[in-house]
């Protein structure tokens, strides 16, 4: 008995010294006595959404587009209020058209312009608190009575001298807004520098110059970039080379997560023989285009756009438009930025091919 229990005191012993030993071998690792740490989590990016804003003018075949492809709108846009010089807000949505945006959950966002573009009602609105407010409160119950998710501020054709006037208008109208759930956006001109040089016909003093992209973007939850009609195109509504110059300058001014970027589906037409742009139009145009003067079809690799070429009385006529093929080109820049998404002037214009990319 005494020789097992010597032997068991001696093997206690040893594990003692041992344990010791690991013990202090132990205390020169670094954070040897903390728990091991747990592994942590990798962020995942939230799901990137594309929200597709369609502008609507009315008749016939925008509102068979509207209710066609209902399920491929996000926001519907109709230009269909004004606010007068006094601050009194006049316009309306169909009915029909609103009821149908509510039941497929289609938020409705309608624009309201300074009275059809005059200058007599911005200058009188930007100048008179008293009739901003009046206007704001219009907005605030037009909108609550009807259900709209918001407006969006569409005032043009003001000279660059109100540059600070508009944005401290749209801070106000965003705040009021906002301070009752309702969401507020602006459309923009398109700009790519603010250098009034780099503008023809003194663009950005008569139109350009009034939007501080870089206070729009900081107040409006997001901007509309109509980044169209570019002025120096001899081709299509806009040029890539345009194109990407106004994309990379928004960049520069609004954060890429509220920037609605623009996309047009009408066409242009040029007479070559003369070099005059005659005529601006839709998908009718085109098909009748199509059916009467069998024209050849062509494909610029430049600007990322189809085009038909034609005689007529012995005239030659290019006609630039945009297809599920150009609209992909375009909606492939918006995705690899992840801005808020694309403002479409507008519907019923577009080519039925269109829809393909926008459902993709």
């Amino acid at each position: 008995m005494r020789t097992r229990t010597r032997i068991v005191l001696r093997l206690s012993a040893a594990l003692a010294a041992a344990v010791l030993a690991l013990s202090a071998y132990g205390a020169l690792l670094p954070h040897a006595s903390a728990a091991a740490p747990s592994p942590t989590k990798t962020e995942r990016p939230a799901p990137y959404r594309m929200m597709r804003l369609f502008y609507y003018q009315g008749g016939h075949l925008a509102k068979k587009s509207f209710l066609e492809h209902i399920k491929s709108i996000d926001i519907f846009a109709p230009q269909t209020y004004g606010l007068y010089d006094t601050g009194e807000l006049v316009g309306s949505v169909d009915p029909a058209l609103l009821a149908a945006a509510q039941k497929n959950g289609v938020r409705v966002m309608p624009l309201v312009t300074n009275d059809g573009f005059s200058r007599g009602a911005y200058q009188a609105l930007l100048s008179d608190p008293g009739k901003q407010d009046a206007a704001i409160a219009a907005l605030i119950a037009e909108a609550q009575r009807n259900g709209y998710w918001g407006w969006q501020i569409d005032f043009e054709q003001m000279d660059a001298s109100y540059r600070a006037a508009f944005s401290a208008f749209v801070a106000k109208t965003a705040e009021a807004l906002h301070a009752r759930g309702l969401t507020l956006s602006v459309a923009v001109f398109a700009q790519h520098s603010e250098n009034p040089a780099d503008y023809t016909n003194n663009l950005w003093q008569n139109g350009v110059g009034v939007y501080d992209y870089a206070a729009l973007g900081t107040s409006a939850d997001f901007v509309s970039v109509m980044s169209y009609d570019d002025p120096l195109s001899a081709g299509p509504p806009a040029e890539w080379a345009w194109y990407k110059s106004v994309l990379e300058f928004s960049l520069k001014k609004i954060p890429a997560e509220k920037i609605s970027f623009g996309i047009p589906l009408y066409y242009w037409l040029w007479n070559d023989t003369t070099g005059e742009r005659i005529e601006a139009g839709g998908n009718a145009g085109i098909q009748h285009v199509f059916n009467t003067r069998r024209p050849f079809v062509r494909w610029s690799v430049k600007h990322h756009v189809p085009y038909l070429e034609y005689w007529k009385k012995g005239q030659n006529y290019t006609l630039w438009y945009e297809n599920s093929d150009s609209i992909a080109y375009k909606l492939a820049l918006i995705k690899k930025y992840r801005m808020y998404g694309f403002s479409a002037w507008a519907l019923g214009l577009e080519r039925p091919n269109v829809w393909y990319s926008v459902r993709s």
